[in-house]
């Protein structure tokens, strides 16, 4: 590793700017000093997660009528594309990209949404960058594992001092500072902002990692000589997340579900799950699978040999042999009427995020964090091939109902279909930068289903690589699609704490609607998984905090 090599952390935004009034800087010798878990309150506030091409965080600086200015790094928002701002309240709102101002000279951004909520305004302070005075690093990291959710964070630490100004970073602290959290506020101990965080020099041969930030008095000089531009509202502004590309919804009955049992997992996240006929499983976050029976949700029995987190799960037709995908890089193969593990599939050098069975019961597909996906012979276990062209991690896989086509999605944002008996590449699909988190086809296999980290679902024509119809209605990653057997419910579970189901049972592509027929709440933490039975009459959802609930078709 070099030494004084800086790495920017991950994701950003940029702005444009209109009048407004000045926030008064605060004399730092009159404030009076709070709790750091005061202060942790006060950054959660005011710290904004930013979310598109690149990405990090930002801290709500300004408001004038409905439109909020955000401040972050430049080189959060320096790549062109559609951004959203996720709030603390979790409401994600679009940016209009050009808006985005960046300030020259310094690696610093405005990027102005609007939105009719009231939000908390950041108090600015300038620091005496006063060795050993306390400091607080706030922002929204990514976590560990495969799940790679947004957290968000705020570390203690101190100033060490000023260092000569290097693209407007000249306030150095010790606090522990991580990828994805550039653009988020230094505040001291009385809770203002006085710097914006944003690279982290790595030494070489050591593990100390050194943080800088940009100490607000050079961004208030050059604030106070522009002014910054109001969104321009319309029928929909301020309303996050409105959904695009959907036709006007016709009139139709909901679908309802009821939740009539609620489980508890064995481990703090449940990553994935699959339907077996009278079972359904569950993999999770601390390599094991647990076995429930689907009448009564009683578990029946706990499988163990994964070393590491279970990411996915696939369960063949007729209920008797599962694949699971684990942290440690391996594939399993299962007997799930003994429990006991088949083969052991090795191969991939990352952690393998995703699986999938043929229904003809030959192949076994598994995507990886390698950028890798393999096919798999799922009666001796052995290698057949190994797909390469994605250029990051593999998050999602699936199989079509004839078992011809495999289709991938990665976080590269592109959609690859495979015929699996070959290998051979058909066509890939450019999901304009947003990152593919989870699969399905269509029973009929003419239409493919594909989660994104925006809160979209995209329905693509197989056939061809092009679009039919963008669902909108999540606001946050789409991390799990299932499809009932006879195509009438596409379900979807997301990081929003939401299972929503959606009409996807006309394959005509031009009578497809796409509309969404019901919304299933409950969930407190992160959905990461859902299922759905062959008669559509079950859902089963899962994710953060162990939850694992059962819905029942009350229509």
């Amino acid at each position: 590793m070099n030494y004084n090599r800086t790495i920017p952390a991950i994701l950003s935004a940029t702005i444009a700017l209109s009048s407004i009034a000045l926030i008064p800087l605060t004399s730092p010798q009159i404030a009076l000093g709070l709790t750091a878990d005061a202060v942790k309150t006060v950054a959660k506030q005011i710290t904004v997660r930013i979310q598109g091409p690149k990405g990090g965080s930002g801290v709500i600086l300004e408001k004038k009528g409905s439109t909020y200015y955000i401040l972050t790094n430049w080189h959060v928002v320096d790549k062109a594309g559609d951004y959203e701002v996720v709030t603390p309240d979790g409401k994600a709102h679009s940016v209009s990209y050009s808006l985005v101002r960046r300030m020259p000279g310094a690696d610093l951004a405005i990027v102005p949404f609007s939105s009719p909520q009231s939000y908390r305004l950041a108090q600015l302070a300038n620091s005496p960058a006063t060795p050993g005075k306390k400091a607080i690093v706030a922002g929204w990291p990514t976590s560990g594992g495969s799940l790679r959710q947004p957290i968000f964070i705020a570390t203690e630490g101190q100033l060490t001092g000023r260092q000569t100004p290097w693209n407007g970073y000249t306030l150095v602290y010790n606090n522990l500072v991580r990828a994805g959290m550039s653009g988020g506020p230094v505040l001291d101990d009385a809770g203002r902002v006085v710097a914006i965080n944003g690279i982290v020099r790595l030494e070489e041969n050591s593990d100390k990692i050194v943080a800088a930030g940009i100490e607000i008095n050079t961004f208030m000089k050059w604030r106070s000589t522009i002014s910054l531009p109001v969104v321009p509202q319309s029928p929909t502004a301020g309303n996050p997340k409105t959904p695009v590309n959907n036709p006007p919804r016709k009139p139709g009955s909901a679908i309802a579900f009821v939740a009539t049992n609620s489980l508890k997992g064995s481990s703090e996240v449940v990553s994935s799950l699959a339907l077996a006929s009278a079972y359904f499983t569950t993999g999770n976050s601390n390599g094991t699978i647990s076995v429930w029976n689907f009448s009564d949700g009683q578990l029946k029995t706990t499988l163990q040999g994964h070393t590491e987190a279970v990411n996915a799960l696939a369960a063949s037709a007729d209920g008797k042999v599962l694949a699971s995908g684990s942290d440690d890089k391996t594939v399993k193969i299962w007997n799930l009427e003994t429990g006991a593990v088949v083969r052991t599939l090795s191969g991939h050098s990352g952690a393998v995020s995703s699986v999938a069975l043929s229904p003809d019961g030959l192949f076994v597909a598994s995507g990886s964090w390698d950028k890798t996906v393999k096919i798999w012979n799922a009666k001796t276990g052995e290698l057949l091939r190994t797909l390469t062209g994605h250029s990051g991690l593999v998050n999602a896989v699936a199989i079509s109902p004839d078992s011809k086509i495999l289709a991938s999605g990665g976080k590269d944002g592109s959609i690859r279909l495979w015929n699996l008996a070959t290998g051979q590449a058909i066509r890939t699909i450019s999901g304009k930068n947003l990152s593919v988190l989870s699969l399905v086809f269509t029973p009929d296999g003419k239409t493919l289903a594909a989660g994104n980290s925006n809160g979209t679902i995209g329905l693509w024509n197989v056939g061809n690589g092009q679009l039919i119809r963008r669902l909108s209605g999540h606001t946050d990653g789409v991390w799990s699609l299932a499809i009932s057997r006879d195509g009438s419910i596409l379900v979807s579970g997301s990081w929003d704490k939401s299972v929503k189901l959606w009409d996807v049972r006309s394959s005509s592509r031009a009578s497809l609607t796409g509309e969404l027929k019901g919304n299933l709440s409950g969930h407190s933490g992160y959905v990461t998984a859902v299922g759905i039975s062959a008669d559509a009459k079950t859902i089963v959802s899962a994710g953060w905090l162990g939850e694992i609930k059962i819905w029942k078709r009350g229509n």
